[in-house]
């Protein structure tokens, strides 16, 4: 469900907003509907590289990777600018594994049975 979630909504948010907006909706989508952090986590990660991957896949593709090309020259490695888009969808899953992972730590920062464990004073 979080998977599908994060694909449908950042999907929409990235037709309307900055690159960043994808961050911002896996934060909401961790911190709500969450169980798990690896499954949280990792679909987040998913999703994302899944989408930055194929809009930069069609991207390079729509100025036959001239593009992607001149940028792999200009970093010293020629031979990946056909593979360049996945740098990209990369640093993208990257950053919604780091902001699901922080929508996951708000939500158990604020869970009524950690609150309990976590006491200030002991005595």
């Amino acid at each position: 469900m979080v998977f599908i979630l994060i694909l449908v909504l950042t999907i929409l948010a990235q037709i309307f907003f900055p690159w960043w907006s994808m961050a911002v909706v896996c934060y909401v989508v961790a911190a709500l509907f969450g169980k798990r952090f690896w499954a949280t986590t990792f679909s987040a990660f998913l999703a994302v590289f899944f989408i930055w991957a194929i809009r930069a896949f069609f991207a390079d593709l729509q100025n036959d990777q001239l593009l992607s090309h001149r940028i792999a020259a200009m970093l010293g490695m020629p031979q990946i600018g056909d593979w360049l888009f996945l740098v990209s969808a990369l640093l993208g899953g990257v950053i919604a594994f780091m902001a699901a992972w922080s929508g996951y730590a708000t939500k158990r920062l604020f869970r009524k049975k950690d609150l309990k464990k976590q006491t200030v004073y002991r005595m």
